[in-house]
């Protein structure tokens, strides 16, 4: 066994499939080094949003990347085996499609149409957003479990694919069920979400914004929490504001640094439990409240 059990098991996977491709989908908003990092000079590379290599949008964006089959000889598939559990750049995909297939296949969904007919760009390689676009069954890190596409959706997400992996908050590897023959598709427009699709996808996105603001506005309060852990606290902040009725970022927000503040105490105080009650019930603006906390120390 060597030190990257994530490898050894795409290595048997490829040994009992020597027909398929591989490929990476590498975000370069989310590391820099990519895609050179795992893209030798002459590998195939495009980025999927269309910009020309080496632009300033190509810098911020997910690239196709041509991969060899998983081995522990290639030093792309060793910086995967090291980075990619640590850090959500990358997914990694197998398929019998050539790289302009699969490449025509993935760009289709770059970008969806939302229900006031308006098209924005789609993160679908973003792990945590393709985990719960298809609802990823074992993974436990997900803020919305989904699915969020329904069975007709991921098929067209899924056409052409043999294999789809992705590393979760983490570090665990999680195969992603693309189903059996799924065909590529050809959409003559956007894929169109429904209202409801959309505000999952938000609030997916909800802990992650809300610890970009606690982490830039007060850093000192995230200090003692070590790094890979502060999403999962601030998830469970966000569901306490929720539970008590707050939709707001700003909102959302001083909560969770409230909670970072208080620490057990936000939980046990008599006299912030009925302070939240009373948001809760319509009676008070939790900024009014925040007004009224006793004291921290």
């Amino acid at each position: 066994m060597s030190d990257h059990p994530h490898l050894d098991a795409l290595i048997a996977v490829a040994a009992q499939h020597p027909r398929w491709h591989w490929y990476a989908i590498a975000d370069s908003a989310q590391d820099k080094s990519l895609p050179g990092a795992i893209a030798p000079s002459g590998a195939s590379v495009r980025c999927l949003l269309g910009a020309t290599q080496g632009s300033p949008l190509a810098e911020q964006s997910p690239h196709l990347v041509r991969l060899d089959p998983p081995s522990h000889g290639s030093a792309a598939w060793q910086w995967i085996a090291r980075t990619a559990p640590r850090k959500p750049c990358l997914t990694v995909l197998a398929s019998t499609l050539p790289f302009d297939a699969l490449f025509a296949q993935l760009k289709q969904f770059t970008e969806i149409r939302l229900p006031d007919d308006y098209d924005m760009f789609f993160g679908f390689w973003d792990p945590a957003i393709l985990g719960t676009l298809i609802g990823q069954p074992d993974d436990q890190t997900l803020h919305v479990k989904g699915p969020v596409f329904d069975a007709a959706q991921r098929r067209m997400l899924f056409g052409g694919l043999e294999g789809w992996w992705y590393w979760d908050r983490d570090g665990q590897r999680h195969a992603v069920d693309v189903g059996a023959d799924a065909p590529p598709v050809r959409l003559a427009a956007p894929l169109m979400l429904s209202q409801a699709q959309v505000d999952d996808l938000v609030e997916a996105g909800v802990p992650d914004h809300v610890l970009y603001f606690v982490d830039l506005n007060q850093p000192h309060l995230l200090r003692d929490i070590p790094e890979r852990q502060r999403y999962a606290y601030v998830e469970q902040a966000v569901n306490g504001a929720r539970a008590v009725g707050l939709t707001g970022m700003r909102d959302m927000v001083n909560y969770v640094c409230m909670t970072l503040i208080y620490k057990e105490r936000w939980y046990r105080d008599k006299d912030i439990a009925q302070l939240l009650v009373r948001v809760k019930n319509g009676e008070l603006e939790f900024s009014d409240a925040l007004k009224l906390l006793p004291p921290s120390r």
